[in-house]
């Protein structure tokens, strides 16, 4: 008699000694060990311990030299977290410059799109990648200084050819016209939450917050929350002065102007 027919026979309980067998199983099946509370705290703060260490050797002595093996430049105290994938996936000729203290998880994604010119992403000084963080570049996108980035998806290009199905139906879906290659440019201490997008030709000013699952598109005036899809600025952001010294005075005048000059909701200002 084959497993698989002992098996329905045990589940249907067809006589005394399948029905025992049931519920020898259905007995097994809900035992619980009683939890002693020292032991167990223990055990768990271990396990926690031994795998902490485990991956943090990995991650120093293996995943991040190789990582940084395969970019043009990268800055001091970079760091890869982990998040069960290892690290991060470089996809076609893609020329990478990460600035200092970039932190990012393992599984993220950078993508190099065949073009006339060697696609080029830059990340700047004290930035943050959210997981699953995916950037696909034809030729230029660049990220300034002290940003959270939880996008999960950002391009300087449509991905596929838009009014040319013919080159669409080619094999791999054919590549973007060079009309819908426009680069983007990230400013410096913007917040873009989770779930968001930028399209291509975007310029985010700085200090933007945008709101869970916003697509980004157009010039975003700096210090400005943003939300929905398609996208459109919901107010102002305060301007602190301390910024007048992070950034100097011009900068920090021109946004003051931005926002005197800033529409929205029908007003102005």
């Amino acid at each position: 008699m084959s497993l698989a027919a002992i098996k329905k026979r045990v589940k249907a309980r067809e006589t005394p000694f399948y029905d025992r067998l049931y519920r020898i199983a259905m007995g097994v099946r809900g035992l619980s060990f009683p939890v002693i509370g020292p032991l167990h705290r223990f055990l768990y703060k271990e396990w926690v311990f031994r795998r902490t260490v485990w991956h943090d050797f990995w991650r120093k002595a293996y995943y991040e030299p190789m990582f940084k093996s395969q970019c043009a430049e990268v800055g001091s105290n970079f760091r890869m977290q982990y998040a069960g994938n290892g690290s991060t996936t470089i996809l076609g000729r893609l020329e990478i410059r990460l600035g200092s203290h970039v932190t990012m998880f393992d599984n993220t994604f950078f993508s190099g799109i065949i073009s006339d010119e060697r696609p080029r992403l830059t990340i700047g000084d004290h930035n943050y990648l959210a997981p699953l963080c995916r950037i696909v570049v034809a030729r230029e996108v660049t990220i300034g200084n002290w940003n959270l980035v939880g996008c999960r998806f950002i391009a300087d290009n449509s991905g596929h050819p838009v009014s040319d199905v013919e080159a669409r139906l080619t094999s791999g879906g054919g590549l973007p016209s060079a009309k819908s290659i426009k680069p983007v440019r990230i400013g410096d201490f913007c917040y873009l939450a989770t779930q968001t997008v930028v399209y291509p030709g975007t310029t985010v000013g700085d200090g933007v917050v945008a709101q869970i699952g916003t697509h980004l598109c157009g010039n975003i005036p700096p210090f400005t929350l943003v939300g929905g899809n398609p996208m459109r600025i919901i107010g102002k952001l305060p301007i602190p002065e301390s910024m007048r010294e992070r950034v100097g005075e011009e900068r920090y005048q021109a946004y003051l102007k931005a926002h005197e000059d800033l529409e929205f909701g029908g007003k102005k200002g």
